[in-house]
């Protein structure tokens, strides 16, 4: 390994486990990133990922839940690795749908977490249709709500609502998400509340933002649309309604401006 890194110069080394061999593997991961450093001014820009959940081991690096989750909003940045089937292609696999892939993103990052989507691929390297769909949906989706997810940070509370996701490794079984789930993340002084499944009646009711709780929204925006959105900001809750046809398939996204 540390011939790979003297050779290569990696920005990203992962290991599919803990950190290995003691003292050797510790020794490793300073020398990713004295190497990044020495390339880069000083600064370190290499990530080493690694599966083991201890606290003491885990800060050397970016902890790797595959195919999991973690129950709230992380200290440390984590990521997640999972696939749309399995890890190989195989024609027998069920994929997961655009919807569970797009409520696993929002549910991850609102916790501080990264998602790593593995797309298997054909033995000739391309991918089969259905991937080429899954693909199609995400890129609709992201193309109207990219803005609540890059550069975002977890806000104050990760969620609202009663539906919660097992915690752990190889549990991202689909859940049952209803209108009044929501994901939250934050950008300045913006907070972005992912609807997690749309009403029938095409209305948001979210109680974190209400001016109790968090005090004046001057403005709310619905993510890939220019029309406005009429609301009022309750005590206990913020009410929105949202147009007949939504920009983003599956899950919406409401920015508002707190005061």
């Amino acid at each position: 390994i540390k011939d790979l890194i003297d050779q290569h110069q990696p920005d990203l080394l992962y290991s599919d486990g803990g950190v290995p061999f003691d003292e050797v593997g510790l020794s490793i991961i300073a020398h990713l990133y004295n190497t990044s450093a020495g390339l880069h001014g000083g600064v370190n820009e290499a990530v080493y990922n690694q599966k083991n959940t201890d606290q003491q081991v885990y800060r050397v690096g970016v902890l790797d839940i595959e195919r999991g989750q973690v129950g709230d909003v992380a200290e440390q940045p984590w990521q997640t690795d999972t696939c749309v089937g399995g890890w190989f292609y195989d024609s027998r696999r069920i994929y997961k749908t655009p919807a569970h892939v797009i409520q696993m993103l929002v549910d991850i990052i609102s916790k501080n977490g990264n998602l790593l989507l593995n797309l298997p691929q054909l033995p000739d390297g391309t991918l089969d249709d259905e991937c080429r769909w899954i693909l199609k949906v995400l890129a609709d989706w992201f193309a109207a709500s990219a803005e609540g997810v890059y550069a975002t940070r977890p806000w104050k509370i990760a969620s609202e609502g009663q539906t919660e996701k097992d915690s752990g490794a190889f549990k991202e079984t689909p859940v049952e998400w209803t209108p009044a789930d929501y994901r939250f993340t934050c950008k300045g002084n913006t907070v972005y509340a992912f609807q997690m499944k749309s009403a029938d009646q095409h209305a948001a009711e979210i109680k974190s933002l209400g001016l109790e709780t968090a005090g004046k929204v001057t403005g709310l925006r619905l993510l890939g649309t220019d029309a406005p959105v009429t609301y009022e900001q309750r005590e206990g809750a913020l009410v929105a309604q949202l147009p007949q046809d939504l920009p983003a398939p599956h899950v919406s996204c409401l920015a508002a401006t707190l005061a």
